[in-house]
């Protein structure tokens, strides 16, 4: 299983502080630096694959690498969890599956 980070672009422009995070070449969810809240600046991440998720698969940190830690151990637990059927949804060739 290979994690990596690349930018975020919509009309091809890249967003500040927003990535999508990929394993394999796969999208499989979202870190951002969500600093419109008032309360002040948290890194949120989503695990976010064309699956169901479950409520464990998201959530926020105050650094990048405390988001990129979590939602790492988040990916593990959700793609242990998978069965055959959800493996192939996943494209199990990816390696992204247990």
């Amino acid at each position: 299983m290979r994690l990596a980070l690349r930018p975020t672009a919509i009309a091809d422009q890249q967003i500040q502080n927003d990535f999508v995070v990929t394993c394999d070449g796969r999208r499989i969810g979202r870190i951002r630096l969500a600093d419109e809240r008032s309360g002040g600046a948290l890194w949120e991440w989503t695990v976010n694959p064309p699956l169901p998720i479950p409520a464990w698969g998201k959530g926020s940190a105050t650094t990048l690498d405390e988001a990129k830690d979590a939602f790492r151990e988040a990916w593990k637990r959700f793609s242990a969890s998978l069965n055959k059927a959800g493996c192939r949804a996943l494209a199990s060739s990816s390696g992204c599956c247990h």
